[in-house]
């Protein structure tokens, strides 16, 4: 269990030595393609000629597109998401620069000290074009995510490989001749093509790895959406209530400069729980109620990036009638808005979210799962999550028979509460359907009190106490 946690703590760590790796090992070839294919460039060059008919040289445009490049590269560095890949990109730069010298090309041919304005000027076009006015100090929940800055830098990568592997594979004569002030077009019969075949598979190969390594760095939201579905009154509400107030303190604790961006409904939820109160104060959705429970948190801390988790909290009824809708055996256009919209919401996740409810388990009642087979099969190709809520009622039990407290021993709790929980036919069921998925346990801390009802133990601020939403975010972020 040990190396699993070691593992999981340094799994960004491992990361960015293979980002590493990769951008010594494939920016020097990379960097002598780029060199020889301009030797050979006729493209690049006929376009480039074209500056002679507004009278600058190509040292000028050079040192321009070099400037407006450090000028996104310098927002990316500022971007606290981004500064890591930043950071290899400075060194990737570097090595290119260095690889083209030996070539003698460009650091031989530009003199930045008699260009400074050209220079200055494209890190000032770079730094605008990137976004750089949320540099200006204002009074704003915006993040400072410089994404235009990232995806621009990756588009000028990604175009100068693509013409470079053009350039270097396909041999043709000028088809753009630049004179004086005139430009003429050569015409097709005097144009002659020729391919060369040399490196080719290693060329593709190198500029694959390196623009999908890269793609890598510009990402700032996970690509997987998840959406919960649970049968009635398996705790919807307040899973998604643990799951926010866990980002909440993700968030104080990284010092995140992100915004959650809590949906109304959610926060309303958030404020009646709240309360200084020792009961629960929140009732069950009345059917034909949606609730929009959405919010997103920040995962990683090397290579960070927006989680977008959006939920729906809804009458657990409903759930008997997906399965018609979903295999279209009931038009979508015939369902009332309730039921179009979970419907919506399961199409256009990525990852399912079944909840089971332990409470049901312990007191020997029917789970209601069932609907989840029919949900499976109406909806292959998504991924399914198995969460067990209410697992403080195992909680008691593990501590009895185990002589250890489940918070502080969570995975030793989750093996038991997987152990349990497929004691039960339709639990085994649902693993062996799902391709054995591990139930994931979360919680709130309770206590039983005079009148026989479990109620949540708040601390001397009236807060809650969760157990297993930061491992279920930790989670969903590496999903």
């Amino acid at each position: 269990m040990n190396v699993i946690v070691t593992v999981r703590e340094n799994i960004e760590k491992a990361k960015l030595g293979a980002y590493f790796a990769v951008m010594l090992v494939l920016t020097a070839p990379l960097s002598s393609m780029w060199g020889r294919a301009w030797q050979e460039a006729h493209i690049v060059r006929s376009v480039l000629a074209l500056r002679r008919l507004i009278g600058l040289t190509l040292e000028e445009v050079s040192v321009l597109v070099f400037g407006v490049f450090i000028g996104l590269l310098t927002l990316m560095t500022i971007d606290p998401k981004k500064r890591w890949q930043a950071v290899l990109l400075w060194l990737g730069t570097l090595i290119s620069l260095f690889a083209l010298q030996s070539m003698g090309l460009f650091l031989p041919e530009v003199n930045f000290v008699q260009s400074w304005q050209w220079l200055f000027g494209g890190v000032v076009a770079g730094v605008v074009t990137g976004g750089g006015k949320k540099l200006v100090p204002r009074n704003n929940p915006e993040a400072w995510e410089f994404r235009r800055a990232a995806r621009y830098i990756y588009l000028f990568v990604f175009g100068v490989t693509i013409l470079a592997l053009l350039e270097y594979h396909i041999r043709y004569s000028d088809f753009l001749l630049v004179t004086g002030s005139q430009a003429a077009i050569v015409p097709p019969d005097q144009f002659q093509v020729t391919f060369v075949q040399e490196n080719l598979a290693s060329h593709i190969l190198v500029s694959g790895l390196f623009l999908v390594t890269l793609r890598q760095f510009v990402r700032y939201d996970a690509e997987q959406r998840f959406f919960v579905l649970g049968p009635r009154q398996s705790g919807k509400s307040l899973f998604l209530i643990g799951a926010y107030l866990q980002g909440l303190e993700r968030s104080r604790t990284e010092e995140s400069h992100t915004p959650m961006n809590p949906s109304q409904d959610l926060m309303e939820m958030v404020e009646e729980l709240d309360r200084m109160n020792a009961d629960w104060l929140l009732e069950s959705t009345n059917p034909g109620e949606v609730k929009q429970l959405d919010f997103q948190y920040i995962h990683g801390t090397i290579f960070p990036k927006n989680v977008q988790l959006t939920g729906a909290d809804y009458a657990g009824e409903w759930l008997n009638k997906l399965p018609d809708v979903l295999t279209e055996a009931v038009p979508l256009d015939e369902t009332d808005d309730v039921l179009g919209a979970l419907v919506t919401n399961i199409r256009a996740a990525d990852t399912l979210i079944f909840l089971i409810d332990v409470e049901k388990f312990v007191d020997n009642e029917p789970l209601e799962i069932s609907e989840y087979f029919s949900i499976l099969q109406s909806a292959k190709g998504k991924g399914v999550l198995l969460v067990a809520t209410k697992s403080d009622h195992l909680a008691e039990e593990f501590q009895q028979e185990r002589g250890l407290e489940a918070h502080r021993y969570y995975d030793d709790f989750k093996e038991y509460v997987n152990e349990r929980l497929r004691q039960s036919e339709q639990v085994e069921s649902l693993v062996s359907e799902t391709a054995g998925s591990e139930i994931h346990p979360v919680y709130y801390q309770t206590r039983v009190n005079e009148d026989g009802e479990r109620v949540p133990i708040r601390d001397e601020n009236g807060s809650v106490t969760t157990v297993g939403f930061d491992r279920l975010l930790e989670k969903l972020g590496r999903w």
